[in-house]
């Protein structure tokens, strides 16, 4: 799984080289102003990410890299072994949204939203 790191100013995703390759994509920081919430993805996420330009995709495997769709860009990193996913609702440019595979979602989601509001 990614490694998520929460800064004053901005949150990192950190990607290994195995999921750099997968993702066909870098690191991810996402400045704090940017961020609009943080939330569990809910049960049908995958309905709504669109096509994949670049990345992986192996069904119940691993979904990697950017998909997009008309207005819509979403960067994934999910693997079968994530038991939740996190999505976080973005503005700006270059994603919308930003789903990550962890551990306890919730607990993450928590700790954002209430990072945000307590600027």
């Amino acid at each position: 799984m990614p490694e998520i790191e929460l800064k004053d100013d901005e949150i990192v995703v950190r990607l290994s080289f195995w999921q750099r390759l997968a993702a066909v994509h870098g690191d991810l920081h996402i400045p704090a102003t940017s961020i609009r919430g943080a939330a569990v993805a809910d049960r049908d996420w995958l309905k709504t990410i669109g096509f994949r330009v670049p990345g992986t995709a192996l069904p119940g495997l691993i979904i990697a890299g950017t998909y997009i769709k008309p207005k819509d860009s979403t960067f994934i990193y999910w693997t079968r072994r994530s038991p939740s996913v996190l999505q976080l609702n973005l503005s700006g440019r270059p994603y919308n949204r930003v789903f990550i595979g962890v551990d306890d979602a919730a607990a993450l989601a928590d700790q954002i939203n209430d990072a945000l509001t307590a600027c």
